[in-house]
């Protein structure tokens, strides 16, 4: 019941994670800054209001397929220990 609470009081965040240095991740992030900078570098003001609204949407898009993969991992663990205390049915 602790862990309902501690999600409940936002003191749990299941979408935060550290993402270690030199690993895939890390090393994916460091080429999208570079490659970021150096399209920043060429384009006018107009160009740049249209790629930061195209990382926006990205970045929402990112959200809700990491809500919706978090829902459903939920779900299919609640259903191994469903199924691992009543077996099937």
């Amino acid at each position: 019941m602790d862990t309902i609470r501690e999600l409940f009081y936002g003191n749990i965040h299941p979408f935060e994670r550290d993402v270690p240095k030199d690993s895939e991740g890390d090393n994916l992030n460091q080429l999208i800054i570079r490659h970021t900078v150096t399209l920043k570098a060429t384009l006018n003001e107009q160009e740049l209001q249209t790629v930061e609204k195209l990382k926006d949407a990205l970045t929402e898009q990112s959200s809700l397929c990491e809500c919706e993969g978090f829902i459903n991992g939920f779900r299919l663990g609640v259903r191994l220990m469903a199924e691992s205390f009543y077996g099937r049915q």
